[in-house]
């Protein structure tokens, strides 16, 4: 494509003086806003932020230091902590030895030692008590055992059976739904699309084009040059 012609001669003093009159002055208190920030900054800010470090922080930090911390260290040791260990080194661990000892292990050691006088009456409890009445209701109960299992195979058959029915009647309303009212609506869809959503579409993007080409790249080829010609722009 061929380059923008430039814009007349004639036409750069009246823009420039357009730039003094309506912007220099915005420029000018920018300018003056900058310089009145950084001497704020310099020679009271910085001021300021001394006074504040030595006037507040490093007090503030000495006196927590010496005043709270190093004092509620000073008591947690000697008040809690050396406490603490000498009571669990010479009170708690000696007596929960001790209680171990003579309720857990020795009872556990003399049980160990004398277990044939347990075993063989736990055995035979185990035996009468357990082993014995649980053959005897699983041989009392297998008639009970076999109707329940003919019943929940009946059972089984006939919920297989509607769930077969079921399925396949699910998939013949299913492809009937399918083939004369999803089907037909997916291509009016499609029509509907195709002939007028596309059709929108490339117009819109037409338009867009041709607004870049007709209008916007000449407008920026125009804003460039008049800030080139008043010196804002290289």
């Amino acid at each position: 494509m061929s380059e923008q012609p430039p814009p007349p001669a004639w036409i750069h003093w009246p823009i420039r003086v357009l730039a003094v009159v309506l912007v220099l002055p915005f420029r000018l208190l920018w300018e003056l806003l900058g310089l009145t920030g950084r001497f704020l900054a310099r020679y009271v800010g910085r001021p300021l932020a001394w006074l504040w470090h030595r006037a507040v922080v490093v007090p503030a930090a000495f006196l927590w230091r010496y005043l709270v911390a190093v004092p509620v260290a000073f008591l947690w040791r000697h008040l809690v902590a050396l406490p603490a260990a000498w009571l669990w080194g010479r009170a708690l661990r000696p007596a929960l030895e001790w209680l171990a000892r003579w309720l857990l292990v020795v009872p556990a050691r003399w049980l160990w030692r004398h277990r044939r006088l347990f075993l063989r009456p736990f055995a035979l409890a185990l035996h009468y008590l357990v082993v014995v009445p649980a053959v005897w209701l699983w041989a009392v109960t297998r008639p009970v055992r076999r109707g329940l299992g003919w019943l929940l195979a009946g059972l089984g058959r006939g919920l297989a059976a509607v769930l077969n029915a079921g399925w396949r009647g699910a998939g013949w309303v299913l492809g009937l739904l399918y083939r004369w009212l999803l089907r037909p609506v997916g291509r009016a869809v499609a029509w509907c699309w195709r002939w007028t959503v596309v059709p929108a579409y490339r117009m819109v993007a037409a338009a867009g084009r041709w607004v870049h080409a007709a209008i916007l790249r000449p407008g920026a080829g125009l804003a460039r040059a008049v800030l080139v010609s008043v010196g804002l722009r290289r």
